[in-house]
C-alpha cells in the first residue's frame, strides 16, 4: 500500500471510532424517576376511602335502655295485671293469677307513699256531697241510698251506682263538680271509684291514665 493511501485509511478509521463507541452505551431507561411521577390527588370529601363518620343521632350509637312501663309509672307499685292506659275490665273468668294481681294493685293504689298529703276531711266531706248529686243524675239504674262514702281512712272515695260504672265515670263526675284529680290528691284522696251491680273501677288521683276495672257483683 502506498503511504498516501495508508494515511487516508487510518484517518477514516479514527473518525469512525466515536460512533462505534457510542453503540456500546446502554439506552436511557424508559421508567420515569420518582420526581417525574405526579402525586395522586387526595380522595374527594365523603369518599369511601376516608374513615366513615356516623351522623349525629344515627343508629350506630347504642340507644339508652328504656325503663319498663310499670317502673316509669311508679316503681313502688306491685305488678299491674294490664299495662297502664288499659283499664280492663278484669273478667270473672280471668286466670286466678291475674285476678290476684288486680286485688294487690288496687290495694296499693290507696296506700299512702312518702310525700302524700294528709287527708283533708273538710275537702272530702264537701266533695262527697257534690258527688252524691252528680251520681244521681248520671246513674243509669236505681241509685242506692247514701251512694258516696269514704274508705281506707279517707284515702278512697267510693261512689255506688245502680248501673253504668265505667272507667270514665269517676273522672267525669269529679270534673262535673268542678274539681280535679290534682285537687283530690292534694287533699290526701288517692282513689275515686265507682261501683255498680257488676263492676268496680278505680281511678288513681296520681295518674289520670291509671284506671283499673274488675268484676265486683254487689252482694
Amino acid at each position: 500500500m502506498r503511504p498516501a493511501a495508508a494515511f487516508t485509511a487510518l484517518a477514516v478509521l479514527v473518525a469512525a471510532l466515536p460512533f462505534a463507541s457510542g453503540c456500546d452505551d446502554p439506552p436511557p431507561s424508559a421508567v420515569p424517576s420518582k420526581s417525574a411521577i405526579p402525586a395522586a390527588p387526595p380522595p374527594p370529601a365523603g369518599s369511601s376511602s376516608a374513615a366513615p363518620i356516623a351522623p349525629a343521632g344515627s343508629s350506630s350509637a347504642a340507644p339508652a335502655p328504656a325503663g319498663s312501663a310499670s317502673a316509669a309509672a311508679n316503681p313502688s307499685m306491685p305488678p299491674r295485671p294490664i299495662p297502664i292506659g288499659s283499664s280492663g275490665p278484669i273478667q270473672p273468668s280471668a286466670p286466678a293469677e291475674q285476678q290476684m294481681m288486680a286485688i294487690n294493685y288496687t290495694l296499693a293504689m290507696v296506700s299512702p307513699q312518702g310525700g302524700d298529703a294528709l287527708v283533708d276531711k273538710a275537702y272530702a266531706d264537701d266533695l262527697m256531697k257534690k258527688l252524691e248529686v252528680a251520681v244521681r243524675a248520671a246513674d243509669k239504674g236505681k241509685t242506692p241510698a247514701n251512694p258516696v262514702h269514704t274508705a281506707k281512712g279517707g284515702r278512697k272515695i267510693e261512689i255506688e251506682m245502680g248501673k253504668g260504672c265505667t272507667d270514665r265515670v269517676p273522672l267525669g263526675l269529679l270534673k262535673g263538680r268542678g274539681t280535679s284529680l290534682k285537687e283530690a290528691l292534694n287533699a290526701g284522696v288517692l282513689v275515686v271509684s265507682c261501683h255498680d251491680d257488676k263492676w268496680e273501677c278505680h281511678q288513681s288521683t296520681r295518674n289520670e291514665a291509671d284506671v283499673l276495672c274488675h268484676a265486683a257483683p254487689r252482694r
